[in-house]
């Protein structure tokens, strides 16, 4: 029997999102075509912004935006790319873009693109999974350029630290209220309670395959004031989909299964909350037993714990318990190839060698105690026969 702990990388897809999914396979005109069967797929592309519109607590004549894109990635660099150029810039000093350290690839490779163009970065610590907002202000305060766009991910898809997004989003207003400020959700979608209002924020990502739909599918909001203000141009120009934000024939099926998710975890969202409170705890009595360490952010979600094994490379561990079919992450899935350090447990504070030996294990209501007692005897079994680094 499977036991699958690894949701912050994907989720199942519930029966609700697949039905909708087989649904929206036989509405299969094109929605921008104002013939029958294109207006038949507009009505279900309507229907499908709508049920996530709503998890946003977005009014049903509101000004501001829900886009679709194909995931969280291109929802990010829509938002940030598309602010950098949105507006005529100096060449010597186009503006200065704010994130905070430890962010996912999506934001920050974009970002380190636009430095290269002369945009100066600047990296909030998060050290223990605090967001520095001392170091926020006095990096607002001394800033060589204006701040055009600040990013803070609402959870770290690493350690699982919820960053205070409220106080830095209204940090960056005072000093610079034309700026964009963008939070990457991704991680936090039906993990906590927020909107876009009540975090303060302009833009905002989500991702249907976080929340147990289909891949294929990821929103940005975005605020009536940055559309007023023109402060986000498309990077993909084309046929004017999505208001013009983003070009391309919309991939109805992932879309109906993403809206259909979104519906049914908001109605269930605070038993699915209480549920996963319920295994973490559950999970943190059995990880007491073991010699491993939890990297325990100052304030976190339940969903993603991070631990670091006694001296056993994580790509050891992770062999050994897929052979039991438990199945857990050393980090990102997005970054899982990669040769490099994880940023966002350097940014933490982790050591090399505790970054070397770090596991990340990641929640859902669907789990049960059987899979974490699978996991921990897992973990047991191979912290007393697998070989230790040198």
């Amino acid at each position: 029997m499977a036991h699958y702990l690894d949701n912050a990388a994907t989720t199942k897809p519930s029966g609700t999102a697949m039905n909708a999914a087989w649904e929206a396979m036989e509405v299969w005109g094109n929605p921008s075509s104002v013939h029958g069967m294109g207006l038949a797929a507009k009505e279900l592309l309507k229907k499908s912004r709508r049920q996530v519109e709503k998890t946003l607590g977005m009014a049903n004549f509101a000004k501001d935006l829900l886009i679709f894109t194909s995931c969280g990635t291109e929802a990010n660099s829509i938002a940030m790319t598309g602010c950098a150029r949105a507006k005529k810039r100096s060449p010597e000093h186009p503006g200065t873009i704010i994130l905070s350290a430890g962010e996912h690839p999506s934001m920050d490779e974009p970002a380190k693109a636009l430095e290269k163009e002369g945009y100066a970065v600047v990296r909030i610590p998060t050290s223990g999974g605090r967001l520095d907002l001392d170091f926020l202000a006095d990096a607002l305060e001394n800033a060589a350029a204006p701040v055009i766009f600040a990013g803070f991910m609402l959870v770290n898809n690493e350690t699982g630290a919820l960053y205070d997004v409220k106080s830095a989003a209204s940090l960056v207003k005072r000093k610079f209220p034309d700026a964009v400020v963008h939070c990457d959700a991704v991680q936090g979608y039906m993990k906590t309670k927020f909107t876009p209002k009540t975090l303060g924020v302009d833009t905002l990502t989500l991702s249907a395959h976080k929340i147990h739909s289909i891949r294929g599918a990821g929103a940005l909001y975005i605020s009536a004031e940055v559309i007023k203000r023109k402060n986000i141009v498309p990077v993909m120009p084309g046929g004017g989909q999505e208001n013009g934000f983003r070009s391309g024939t919309e991939n109805l099926v992932s879309i109906a299964a993403f809206g259909a998710a979104a519906e049914e975890e908001f109605a269930n969202l605070d038993a699915n909350l209480g549920r996963v409170h319920e295994l973490r705890e559950y999970l943190n009595g059995r990880l007491a037993e073991l010699d491993v360490k939890i990297n325990r952010p100052e304030n976190g979600v339940d969903h993603i714990v991070n631990i670091v094994l006694p001296s056993i490379r994580s790509e050891t561990m992770l062999n050994h318990l897929s052979a039991r079919e438990v199945y857990v992450s050393a980090g990102s899935a997005c970054a899982a190839n990669s040769k490099k350090k994880s940023a966002a447990l350097e940014a933490f504070g982790a050591s090399g060698n505790d970054i070397d030996s770090a596991i990340r294990i990641s929640l859902s209501h669907t789990n049960t105690k059987e899979d974490i007692d699978a996991l921990c005897e897992g973990l047991a079994d191979g912290i007393a026969q697998l070989q230790r680094k040198r």
